[in-house]
């Protein structure tokens, strides 16, 4: 015995069928679709600064706003590397003197705190002293290259 065609409304059961696989495409489409389209949106403001597009994923990964990250890698920074400056409370422009002179963020944040510039703690470490020790000889007016001289004499400041 024959079983009666199914009717779906007047239309025939492939053109049923044809409706739900395009809905079902369209159901993964357009979300994807308006994802691409928002996320080409965003990033065209960060072109506009010169920043590849596969660099921009990164800074927004580390959470690094776009005017920063620009500064950021004109100090010559990767995101991972700028995110952990930032995470210390460092600017760019700081973090990159730092970084220049072979400063590690926690190391930065010990000869900073103790009174160093960039430029006198890579003078102090470069005569082999620590921020302590270099301490010591500054407040007695005594210059890195002295005080490394005198260092390998035995002396200590007084």
């Amino acid at each position: 015995m024959r079983l009666p065609k199914a009717s779906y409304g007047g239309i025939s059961r492939w053109l049923a069928q044809l409706i739900v696989i395009f809905g079902l495409g369209a159901s993964y489409a357009v979300p994807y679709f308006a994802v691409s389209v928002k996320e080409a949106y965003e990033n065209r403001e960060w072109i506009k600064t010169g920043l590849a597009a596969y660099e921009i994923d990164e800074w927004k990964h580390e959470n690094i706003a776009m005017h920063l990250a620009v500064r950021w890698r004109n100090q010559g920074f990767k995101p991972p590397h700028a995110a952990i400056w930032v995470g210390n409370g460092f600017d760019p422009e700081e973090a990159g003197k730092w970084n220049n002179g072979g400063f590690a963020p926690y190391e930065a944040i010990l000869w900073r705190d103790n009174g160093f510039t960039p430029d006198e703690a890579a003078a102090w470490k470069a005569n082999g002293f620590y921020y302590s020790e270099a301490n010591l000889w500054k407040a007695n007016n005594v210059s890195p290259a002295d005080a490394g001289i005198r260092k390998k004499k035995g002396e200590w400041p007084k």
